[in-house]
């Protein structure tokens, strides 16, 4: 069954024996989830994958001048900057389908394209950029310079791409065992996979797409729609997508026979790693809405769902539906803002953020009830326990953490303090974490702590 598109607030366990945040009253809010592992992995592999056709030119300029707040987000981790495996790609496939065949040349879609190979870094050549702690207080890097700047180099990928873009099948390239990226996917790592692109994902099953006069003027508008016509469905109105007008309810098309079934590339990554909870992804994509197909001229095109005013020109994305989908399969695991905004720091914010909560982030996301403003300091209200990571299982609750008193008397214990160093990210106030004491003992490498801590009322209706 697919995970559905919306997110869900957590409710109150009200009711739970020696849970602290039974006493709350709903009412007076929802809960911050935090499941960290007791002991930190430091380990990312981060792979770009960045539209290169030709409307992407000034989101590829937001995107490099906001890289360094996605790193300074990364930075504030604690223990610092985890070791990192950065690679870009595009997802120019050419006119090559998954069924192996190949379409006739058309402008810049020729043959396989850049078939999933990482850009390397001009003048070293490495297909990715490696950045890790030496073990003695150092890193150990194959760049030069900043990692913000090596970025802006691999990153350049121009905008002379093909226009059908295959997002799904060119990440599938650049981690099935690639030889050109030999070295860049490591098993214990997390992997995080982040979608730039305004346009929706046209992965093919059969090169068929291509068919058609190419000498023919419109052969370009009509090659794009079958990306749509055999991609996606709506529901409201159930009618051909070659009339015009408004629709809602629109998702994929399941049955499609050009392009290629999501389900390939969800299995395919959660497949990676012995527990599919390591995959991460993420997308800075094309509103889903409104979905209109419009004419032009005497052909049935897509109309742009957003824009906004760039810094030469009016800059459009199209509906992301199979891109949002495909993010959808990750619960807990993705997130996604828009593309049509002229400064994309707030999202590379909100995707740095997701990773850091793969880490050992014990920072709380939303602020946090004070439960008894008579008593002097504040007292959250939370429910910690201690879990078992299980791959593929729920976790195993193995038992409460109390919450600490003022000796620390029983260990382990929890309580919550400021930190405005590592927490900065958040857009709470104060900048609260959950501290775990263990009074120097080390926990086995799969216990994670799973905090429920009651939050504020909301000021500004419901949080999703």
């Amino acid at each position: 069954m697919r995970a559905p598109l919306a997110l869900v607030l957590v409710p109150l366990l009200a009711g739970c024996p020696d849970r602290t945040i039974a006493g709350v009253p709903v009412e007076q809010g929802t809960v911050d989830v935090k499941d960290i592992p007791a002991v930190p992995r430091r380990d990312v592999d981060i792979l770009f994958l960045i539209d290169d056709s030709l409307s992407m030119k000034e989101e590829q300029a937001s995107l490099k001048a906001n890289f360094g707040r996605f790193i300074s987000v990364l930075e504030s981790i604690e223990g610092g900057m985890p070791n990192v495996h950065i690679g870009v790609a595009t997802p120019n496939m050419g006119t090559s389908a998954t069924d192996g065949t190949k379409g006739p040349s058309i402008g810049t879609c020729v043959g396989s394209g850049e078939g999933g190979k990482l850009r390397r870094l001009p003048g070293v050549g490495a297909a990715f950029l490696s950045d890790r702690d030496d073990g003695a207080g150092g890193r150990v890097r194959n760049y030069t310079g900043t990692l913000t700047e090596a970025f802006a180099q691999i990153a350049e990928v121009g905008n002379n791409g093909c226009g059908i873009e295959q997002h799904f099948e060119a990440m599938k390239r650049v981690l099935d065992n690639n030889p050109e990226n030999i070295g860049f996917l490591r098993r214990d790592a997390y992997l995080a996979v982040i979608i730039v692109a305004d346009e929706d994902d046209c992965s093919l099953a059969k090169s068929t797409l291509f068919d058609g006069n190419a000498n023919d003027p419109t052969y370009g508008d009509r090659t794009n729609f079958k990306c749509t016509r055999e991609g996606i469905e709506c529901d409201s109105p159930n009618t051909d997508l070659d009339q015009i007008g408004q629709r809602r309810d629109c998702h994929p098309n399941y049955n499609s026979t050009t392009l290629t079934s999501i389900d390939r590339y969800v299995d395919f990554l959660k497949g990676l790693k012995p527990d599919p909870r390591d995959v991460l992804v993420a997308g800075i994509v094309g509103d889903p809405g409104p979905f209109e197909v419009v004419k032009k001229g005497n052909v049935s095109v897509l109309k742009q769902s957003c824009m906004y005013n760039g810094p030469t020109d009016v800059q459009y994305a199209y509906p992301g539906i199979r891109m949002l989908d495909f993010l959808a399969q990750f619960p807990n695991r993705t997130t996604h803002t828009t593309i049509c905004n002229e400064d994309l720091s707030a999202g590379m914010t909100q995707i740095a953020a997701l990773l850091k909560g793969a880490f050992q982030d014990p920072c709380f996301e939303r602020q946090l009830l004070d439960a008894d403003p008579q008593t002097d300091g504040p007292q959250y209200a939370c429910t910690v326990t201690e879990t078992r990571y299980r791959p593929n299982m729920p976790n195993e609750e193995l038992g409460v953490i109390p919450a600490c008193d003022a000796t620390k008397s029983r260990i382990p214990c929890w309580h919550v303090v400021e930190d405005n160093v590592h927490c900065s990210y958040t857009k709470t106030n104060p900048h609260l974490k959950l501290v775990v004491e263990r009074g120097g003992q080390v926990p086995a490498p799969d216990i994670h702590v799973r905090a429920e801590c009651v939050t504020a009322p909301s000021t500004s209706g419901p949080q999703i």
